[in-house]
């Protein structure tokens, strides 16, 4: 696949509707805004609670603001263009590794349903890296969640997780997790399109390297003409911890002093060139712009 760098752009203003309705006893609330020319959907698929400890660096003070244990949002987006529907990460899903530890995320579904998106619509899931609460909605057991979609995964990613050993040889807590990843793997195999963590996708479809969080983990553009709209992964954790602070660090990262550097100049440019945020882990829709405050950034909700 073809290189396609960011290009900076003027930014002109952004239209912000929201849908809600209710759905198997639940409220679904998908929001829909408009990037230029084109249109996306932020959907919630719940959040987790974890422990203020992983925040690594976070001081006294900033964890009673976040409380113990912190509450983090896990948002993921979709795209319909012509003949494709595109999601941009796949939600947490259904797995025991997750359901066990975290019974508030898997909403991912419903929510699509409640804009008419069904499992077998989706063409492409862009993914930004490999966690489970990024992938593991590709996967029912042993089926494929999207038996119609190329998944899209950086090659430095899926080696990375997937390499020979890594499930015993991994760091004792971490071993559950690769296993988990691994086991998906095995499912998606056949549908999962590499490349090599800057590529054009189409129809204004892009990704960026994004390394740190883990070696292949990439940000998500969309080129909407007269905008643009970036989607962050985990580059950023929590509102209240990563923009202001961006030094500080986070216990899931492979690379801790890699992630920081990579949040500081994606932030940076985030901000510079205007771009419309996607945050996986702000408070839902986790929409929103990127303004430099002090040392750090502020992130302003849409």
């Amino acid at each position: 696949m073809a290189n396609s760098p960011m290009s900076r752009r003027r930014f002109l203003t952004t239209s912000l509707a929201g849908t809600a309705l209710a759905f198997a006893s639940r409220a679904i609330a998908a929001t829909r805004i408009n990037v230029g020319e084109k249109q996306i959907y932020a959907l919630s698929d719940g959040h987790f609670d974890m422990p203020a400890s992983m925040f690594l660096g976070t001081p006294e003070s900033v964890k009673a603001q976040i409380g113990d244990p912190a509450r983090i949002a896990a948002n993921t987006y979709a795209y319909r263009v012509g003949d494709r529907t595109i999601l941009f990460d796949a939600g947490a899903g259904t797995s025991d590794f997750i359901t066990k530890s975290f019974p508030t995320v898997g909403e991912l579904p419903d929510e699509l349903g409640s804009v008419g998106v069904f499992a077998e619509d989706v063409t492409d899931i862009v993914i930004t890296h490999m966690h489970p609460d990024h992938v593991g909605g590709l996967a029912i057991g042993d089926r494929m969640a999207f038996p119609n979609a190329q998944i899209h995964i950086a090659a430095a990613e899926w080696n990375f997780w997937n390499a020979s050993g890594f499930a015993t040889g991994a760091p004792e807590p971490m071993r559950p997790m690769v296993k988990n990843v691994q086991s998906l793997s095995n499912v998606i195999e056949s549908n999962v399109s590499l490349h090599s963590g800057s590529a054009d996708l189409g129809d204004g479809v892009s990704v960026l390297p994004a390394p740190g969080n883990t070696p292949g983990h990439t940000a998500i553009v969309l080129d909407g003409g007269r905008e643009q709209f970036i989607v962050v992964g985990d580059l950023t954790v929590h509102e209240d911890v990563h923009f202001a602070n961006p030094n500080f660090g986070w216990a899931m990262d492979v690379d801790g002093e890699q992630a920081v550097a990579t949040r500081i100049s994606m932030l940076d440019m985030i901000a510079t060139d205007g771009l419309i945020m996607g945050a996986a882990h702000v408070t839902k829709p986790g929409l929103g712009r990127v303004e430099r405050k002090g040392s750090g950034f502020r992130f302003l909700p849409l």
